[in-house]
């Protein structure tokens, strides 16, 4: 019996050395394509298949929707000072899940990108900006302070005036979180939207590796609701 279990343990050695030889991206991407995101027609040049990608913005984003204490270091891209606020993998079609990221219908009940308020019924994996239950998962203030009241959230995310004028005029016990952007509309067209990606990757293993080791050295980005798993 010990054998056969010495067996599989040596075996899972080799597996933990394999891993750890393994590459994975610079803190900054450095190494990794990118591709700056203006519209639609952008996304058509990503390469086919699945694969890894970061998002990286210069828009401010406040808040954070994990209770890690700390986040990636600020990132430059080009000229511009900004961060990066997502990264994922997508095992099939890493374009159409960077589509419902950055291009998402306000409607979609795919999850996607959590930086504006919704101003609809909440649909599948949307997430709460703001609740005043205190047990409700909520998103953070960047210092770890969940958001329980509309002053809070109206105070400290970066918000258009006309998502404040629908809090105002909508006194919610619960504020939600659209599922994903449109990088074409007013609140965002002024700012860059940049992805990084590692595409045509056929292991799946080697995916979810590149993810969670990104996000063990580097830290998870805030839009991030998790470390690891699904």
């Amino acid at each position: 019996m010990t054998l056969l279990i010495d067996k599989w343990i040596e075996q899972d050695k080799y597996v933990q050395n394999f891993e750890a030889s393994l590459p994975f991206p610079k803190w900054d991407l450095s190494d990794v394509p990118s591709l700056l995101v203006k519209h639609q027609e952008d996304l058509k040049s990503l390469p086919k298949g699945g694969g890894c990608y970061w998002i990286w913005t210069d828009e401010p984003v406040w808040h954070k929707l994990h209770k890690e204490k700390e986040i990636p270091k600020k990132v430059k891209y080009s000229t511009k000072d900004g961060a990066i606020v997502y990264n994922g993998i997508a095992k099939d079609n890493v374009k159409a899940r960077l589509m419902h990221h950055l291009f998402g219908d306000p409607n979609q009940g795919w999850s996607g990108i959590s930086m504006d308020i919704l101003k609809y019924d909440a649909q599948s994996h949307a997430k709460k900006a703001m609740s005043t239950n205190g047990k409700s998962k909520v998103a953070m203030l960047l210092n770890g302070t969940p958001i329980r009241d509309i002053d809070t959230l109206l105070d400290n995310l970066h918000l258009s005036e006309d998502e404040k004028n629908y809090i105002y005029q909508h006194s919610e016990t619960d504020i939600y979180f659209r599922n994903g952007i449109n990088v074409t509309e007013e609140k965002h067209k002024n700012f860059d939207f940049v992805v990084f990606y590692i595409t045509g990757l056929k292991s799946k293993s080697y995916l979810e590796y590149i993810e969670k080791k990104w996000r063990d050295e580097y830290k998870l980005p805030q839009l991030c609701s998790y470390k690891s798993g699904r």
